[in-house]
């Protein structure tokens, strides 16, 4: 494999099941845009001195999945080619996660029928030993979850060389380098992707063809978002043969209620959504856990497409499978957790957002790199003016809490730590009667909790004081306004709460946070009261 390191353009890479053409199409397509083509097993087989079929039969699989991530290292750090995957090697989540960033990942599909008969007797491939046509169906079921997961299908079935070239390249032209991906990977080899860059709800439509979805799609949206990016979004599905259909709700934590469930569900019977439709959440997180939840819960479950248009949304809500809505009790305290196909994050939409709302967001990436990102933390501090709102800093954000995610799908353990401030911070959201903003509310959280952590002899005071400069100078309030008995109260009815003893994710220092600690009460009330301000006000300032 030769270097193009003064190649600044992201590799194109073609993954797929065996027989979908991408040898052959890669070729053609490396020979049309003038770029390197790479064939990673044909790599490995020089480099072995023997075919795949030679290599399992003598050293074993393992040994082939081995030579498969060291390529995939150093594929990642390779620019400007066309590169052929093996159809297992994505499977590895190590793979996934180094090949997307150095590129866009295109999955080839086509019919069973078509890959019989290109198959042949299956003979030089390991993984179809035995009876073809039944270790194709279980191999392909296995991998369908994580072929799946990628955002861009292309269909090879009936068509030309020629003609799949000529469709790789429009969407190519379309998405260029603008678009990163991060993968996410579930328990049992499925995930999904989430899509962050400008225009990326331009290729909303494009991401979801292909997939066997019938051609209605719910795009649900409230109607100030609704003003600004729904015509975007129908646009592009429409571009793509499907049949998109409004779904408008008011803006607000209010619409977060049993009553707008029903209205969703009964808005999805009138436009005839059926099991094999979509469900698209087009705004910020009371949008995304509203739609989620009616997702997850409409006919037992739709395929879900997450596109957040707040900073808050991109950073937390759209990511990890939460969903649901609020009691008057508190937040929260009914829902499922339902998987996205799909979530894609346009960059461009933060654009339109208030300093308000991008400073709603801030708090949930300051709280990320607490849990898991001490330099990007330390970065942070020491900008110098206003601090700059990039999709670099949004997607080292989001690689935090896919990080935790990936190792607890269902919050039975280490997830926990994404409550980091949220124990205070809710109970201030619903003192406050929800007129607190999210991001607000989790700033005191998080100067709570780093009091407490010094308290319990957990961390410094330098680690409290370093987290009280970084959300002061970010324009967050690090204190507040309520009574310490109003907030003791509703942290006792948090769902997070056992038993109704409250539970506090602690700080050790910046980038390690503990879950499951039970602070004194006398304690938590006295750190409360530290903090309380009659009429509070935080500092507000803009961002770039």
């Amino acid at each position: 494999m030769s270097r193009s390191d003064r190649d600044n353009r992201g590799n194109i890479i073609l993954t797929g099941f065996m027989g979908t053409g991408k040898t052959t199409i890669g070729r053609g397509l490396a020979e049309r845009l003038g770029r390197e083509f790479i064939d990673t097993d044909r790599i490995i087989e020089e480099r072995e001195g023997k075919t795949v079929q030679e290599i399992f039969d003598t050293h074993g699989e393992a040994h082939f999945r081995s030579r498969e991530r060291e390529l995939s290292r150093e594929i990642s750090e390779h620019r400007g080619a066309v590169v052929a995957t093996g159809g297992g090697l994505l499977m590895d989540p190590e793979n996934s996660r180094l090949l997307h960033p150095s590129g866009v990942v295109f999955r080839l599909k086509c019919s069973p029928e078509a890959i019989l008969e290109r198959l042949g007797t299956g003979k030089g491939r390991p993984k179809l030993a035995g009876d073809l046509q039944a270790r194709m169906k279980k191999l392909s079921a296995e991998r369908e979850p994580m072929y799946g997961a990628i955002p861009f299908q292309v269909e090879t079935t009936g068509l030309s060389k020629e003609q799949v070239i000529d469709d790789l390249i429009r969407v190519y032209s379309a998405v260029g380098d603008r678009l990163r991906v991060i993968p996410v990977s579930l328990p049992g080899g499925g995930g999904y992707s989430i899509t962050i860059g400008p225009g990326a709800l331009n290729s909303v439509g494009t991401m979801l063809r292909h997939r066997g979805f019938t051609s209605r799609v719910a795009v649900v949206a409230d109607e100030n978002v609704a003003k600004l990016y729904l015509d975007t979004a129908i646009r592009s599905l429409r571009s793509t043969g499907f049949e998109p259909f409004p779904c408008l709700i008011p803006p607000g934590e209010q619409t977060k209620s049993h009553e707008w469930l029903i209205r969703l569900y009964e808005r999805f019977l009138e436009i005839g959504l059926d099991r094999k439709g979509v469900v698209v959440s087009l705004g910020g997180g009371v949008t995304g856990d509203l739609t989620g939840f009616a997702a997850a819960t409409y006919m037992r479950g739709l395929a879900l497409v997450h596109c957040p248009t707040t900073l808050l949304a991109m950073v937390d809500s759209s990511v990890g499978g939460k969903t649901g809505v609020d009691l008057p009790q508190g937040k929260n305290l009914v829902g499922a957790f339902k998987q996205p196909l799909l979530v894609v994050s346009d960059t461009d939409a933060l654009q339109s957002l208030p300093p308000r709302e991008i400073r709603m967001g801030m708090a949930e990436v300051i709280k990320h790199t607490i849990i898991d990102d001490p330099e990007l933390f330390t970065v942070m501090e020491q900008a110098e003016g206003h601090l700059k709102l990039d999709p670099a800093l949004i997607e080292r954000s989001v690689a935090v809490k896919v990080r935790v995610v990936e190792n607890d799908v269902f919050e039975a353990g280490r997830r926990e730590v994404l409550n980091l401030g949220h124990t205070v911070g809710h109970a201030l959201e619903k003192v406050s009667g929800y007129q607190m903003g999210h991001g607000d509310a989790v700033a005191v959280g998080l100067m709570a909790v780093a009091r407490m952590s010094v308290k319990m002899g957990l961390t410094s005071a330098e680690v409290s004081d370093r987290i009280e400069s970084l959300l002061a100078r970010t324009g967050f309030p690090v204190r507040h306004g309520s009574a310490s008995e109003e907030i003791m109260e509703a942290m006792s009815s948090d769902k997070k709460a056992l038993e109704r003893r409250v539970r506090f994710v602690l700080i050790r220092e910046i980038g390690s946070v503990e879950p499951g600690w039970q602070v004194p009460p006398d304690m938590a009330r006295a750190v409360l009261n530290e903090l309380y301000e009659p009429q509070t006000t935080g500092k507000r300032e803009k961002f770039s």
